[in-house]
């Protein structure tokens, strides 16, 4: 039976001290790319599989079909994704055995619990793109529950849960005044649920949309504003509901070593095939040294690079290019770039 309940009664309010700030990090979320917090293994949702990449094997293809949202449990033993629509999880020894937790339709986006038991983890998903519901189950339970209150007017997507486990941010779609994207707070900081910032804007079109948050601490956000392809990331203290402009022409963060690496995407100024996408200039992927304020390009000149993800230890970065084939999935060490 589907019922309500608080954040806290199902995340963990202890403070812990992690090597990484996960997040979606991409201007196409839910993310399609994720890393294992413990092993250099790599999670890659395609529109037509899921892969699993590691330095020794490269490439493994686990399913096909639509894929989208792979996340790993805290102790890096389970995956669960999203296809066509439904949960699947599998042990990252046996990934050829897809199972399916709870029979929930229309699944759109998926993420663990930080501070989830490895014998009991706790998922979290939310359903339905622009009408969204978010749910709470133990992977290897069928039991879901709503995790806002019934009479709740958000509608909500891909959520991120803090390092402590206290909070989740989500992208939030609202009509004031018209179409637009806010990021979304529940947890220990709004119970309830509320918006993130304070001061939300609708000056213009450009400012009508939030996204693709990353957790730098356990209160301390990174996040894009825009939209049409101007972008700019913003520090967003999510208690005060303060934010801080950061970079512009940038999106898609990723950051690890409580944001001392980034990396990013920037729109390429030298456009070429547009793929269909004629409006918006190609875009590339940079790496930035947040320590020393080193900054470098790391896709070539002329790629359609997108949706980079640092490693939880920095050792790798990765991204997937847009070619006129598909999509090829692009690895590499980040010692090629700082």
């Amino acid at each position: 039976m589907v019922r309500s309940i608080l954040l806290v009664f199902i995340l963990s309010l202890a403070l812990i001290s992690i090597p990484a700030a996960y997040g979606n990090g991409y201007d196409d979320y839910p993310p399609d790319l994720t890393w294992s917090p413990v092993d250099d293994m790599l999670v890659a949702a395609f529109n037509d599989r899921l892969v699993i990449w590691t330095p020794d094997e490269g490439q493994v293809t686990v399913a096909y079909g639509e894929a989208a949202s792979p996340a790993f449990t805290p102790d890096g033993s389970w995956v669960a994704f999203v296809l066509d629509g439904s949960v699947l999880y599998f042990h990252v020894d046996n990934p050829q055995t897809c199972r399916q937790p709870v029979h929930i339709g229309e699944a759109v986006a998926c993420t663990f619990d930080p501070l989830g038991n490895y014998r009991d983890p706790v998922l979290c998903f939310t359903t339905y793109f622009l009408g969204s519901d978010i749910f709470v189950s133990s992977l290897f339970s069928s039991d879901a529950y709503l995790l806002l209150p019934e009479y709740s007017e958000a509608r909500v997507n891909a959520p991120v849960i803090s390092p402590d486990g206290s909070n989740i941010v989500c992208v939030n779609f609202a009509m004031n005044p018209t179409w637009y994207e806010e990021l979304y707070i529940i947890g220990s900081s709004a119970p309830l649920g509320r918006r993130a910032r304070t001061d939300t804007t609708f000056n213009n079109e450009r400012e009508w949309h939030e996204s693709n948050p990353v957790w730098i601490t356990d209160k301390v956000l990174l996040f894009q504003i825009g939209g049409w392809g101007e972008w700019e990331l913003r520090f967003l203290n999510i208690e005060s509901g303060i934010d801080k402009f950061f970079l512009d022409n940038a999106s898609q963060v990723s950051a690890v070593l409580d944001g001392q690496l980034l990396a990013f995407c920037r729109k390429d100024p030298f456009p070429l095939a547009d793929f269909g996408r004629s409006w918006e200039n190609p875009i590339t992927v940079w790496i930035m040294d947040m320590e020393s304020d080193y900054l470098t390009q790391a896709s070539g000149a002329g790629e359609w690079a997108t949706q980079p993800v640092l490693s939880p230890d920095g050792n790798y970065l990765a991204w997937i290019e847009l070619v006129p084939g598909g999509e090829v999935l692009r690895v590499f060490s980040t010692e090629e770039f700082i």
